[in-house]
């Protein structure tokens, strides 16, 4: 089972083709048009079933599923939590619990705003009966490392998310698979301005014991393949399920 997350950086329906000739099962992607912008009869690689959410037609999370997988939402999806979003992904051998991701900024930062990392950190809280399964896949666009940790923020800072998750049994696969430490990750996955000397770790995808037990795979697509159409590079991860 191949799972992918990236954030395409809009014009999805122009650029698919630079991540459907990876083969995925699950695509998760951000900054995605709405399904009914996408012409599907263009793809070399038909979905099976897909899921969009967004207030920007031009501009929200959509997942895509391939080879017979399929997508059911949850009841307990809050709006206000906007990006984070938690669907059943199954088929008829395997059921997956998965949350995409694409934190962002909500308004403007109050005492009590909900910006970038701490939308993750609340959504643990609100799902997590939903996040308490054996297959448990979190993975998109977090904007956030460790590198800038605030000591200003006590309950909602990059530190405290993946604590919360490893406390529930979910692990970073990338840093379990390349054996490094949260801030110090080797390969990029975000470049700003698009420019190779201005990189940054800023996409994950987390998965549950039961799931990082049959890993088998983790890369970063490469900064040739993408940077032209998006500032970000995907993360493609390999299970044997």
């Amino acid at each position: 089972m191949r799972v992918i997350t990236w954030n395409c950086k809009q014009k999805f329906r122009q650029d698919y083709k630079k991540i459907i000739f990876l083969k995925p099962d699950v695509l998760v992607i951000q900054e995605c048009e709405s399904l009914e912008k996408i012409n599907f009869d263009l793809f070399s690689i038909f979905p099976d079933d897909s899921y969009w959410i967004g207030d920007n037609k031009n501009k929200g999370l959509g997942v895509f599923t391939f080879n017979n997988f399929k997508i059911s939402p949850i009841q307990e999806y809050t709006n206000e939590l906007k990006y984070i979003l938690p669907l059943k992904i199954y088929n008829n051998n395997n059921s997956f619990n998965l949350m995409g991701v694409w934190t962002q900024k909500l308004g403007e930062k109050t005492k009590n705003h909900i910006n970038y990392i701490r939308q993750v950190q609340l959504s643990i809280k609100k799902y997590k009966p939903f996040l308490n399964s054996d297959n448990v896949i979190i993975c998109g666009d977090f904007n956030s490392n460790l590198i800038w940790e605030n000591p200003h923020r006590i309950d909602y800072d990059h530190k405290d998310v993946v604590e919360s998750l490893e406390r529930m049994n979910i692990f970073s696969s990338y840093h379990y698979f390349k054996n490094e430490e949260q801030g110090k990750e080797l390969t990029p996955t975000y470049f700003h301005h698009h420019k190779r000397e201005k990189p940054f770790h800023l996409d994950y995808c987390f998965l549950s014991k039961n799931l990082m037990d049959k890993l088998v795979n983790v890369e970063v697509g490469k900064f040739e393949d993408f940077i032209e159409v998006s500032d970000h590079l995907p993360i493609i991860l390999d299970l044997n399920v």
